[in-house]
């Protein structure tokens, strides 16, 4: 195979350098395509709920895991990328999507950060910071889910005048953390979406009875949070 040199001179290719060109380029051609995925919770909702509008703000997250590739960790901290698996977005803006929707149906409620929706009515802002929410190895297969959060949910009535001294049931700050198994020794990327997913779907549960109970002025139980 001949090849024109930069001073107009022809030369010969040698066959070493096509097959290795070929092979180049048919590594390029193979490469493997991302599978995408999003979290999918399944909610019921509150039928007592009376709260009509909340605002869900994007969510703290730590910048390990806040990326579109999924990331496992071992025991020892080390961290795998895995950059062929990822989400459908960085994993912050799947939270605050996943959060929003669920709280509007568990709730009734629209989330008007993104609406447009103009003010008057009483709302319910609620800031969230997960400071875990990872896929752990605990030993060679098994991997478990270990979450951490915090919200905070504060009430806004723009109808009633209140003293800038006083949060008085006017705020909830609560926190709850908890590990959810994934699966057994074959563990699949599937697995750790499923438990992602419900492990998502417990926070939203405990978060809407926060709201609720902030609503309704009266202490409910919230199963696995802490609340003040």
């Amino acid at each position: 195979m001949r090849m024109m040199t930069g001073k107009g001179q022809w030369t010969v290719l040698p066959k070493l350098s096509i097959l290795s060109l070929a092979l180049l380029l048919g590594a390029c051609s193979s490469s493997p395509t991302p599978n995408y995925y999003t979290l999918a919770t399944q909610v019921t909702p509150l039928p007592s709920s009376k709260v009509k509008v909340i605002e869900v703000l994007p969510v703290g997250l730590p910048d390990r895991i806040n990326r579109a590739p999924m990331v496992i960790q071992d025991a020892t901290g080390k961290s795998k990328i895995l950059e062929n698996e990822r989400w459908t977005s960085t994993l912050a803006s799947e939270l605050r999507d996943n959060v929003s929707a669920g709280l509007q149906q568990k709730l009734g409620a629209v989330d008007r950060y993104n609406s447009g929706m103009a003010g008057g009515k009483v709302s319910y802002r609620v800031a969230t910071d997960f400071s875990h929410f990872d896929v752990v190895t605990t030993d060679v297969a098994r991997k478990s889910m270990a979450v951490a959060v915090a919200w905070i949910v504060k009430r806004n009535d723009p109808n009633i005048t209140l003293d800038p001294n006083s949060n008085q049931n006017q705020q909830l700050a609560c926190r709850m953390s908890f590990s959810q198994p994934i699966g057994g020794d074959s563990t699949s990327v599937q697995d750790i979406v499923r438990v992602a997913s419900a492990s998502l779907g417990q926070v939203i549960d405990a978060m809407a009875v926060s709201i609720a109970s902030l609503d309704s002025k009266v202490p409910l139980r919230i199963e696995g949070a802490v609340c003040s």
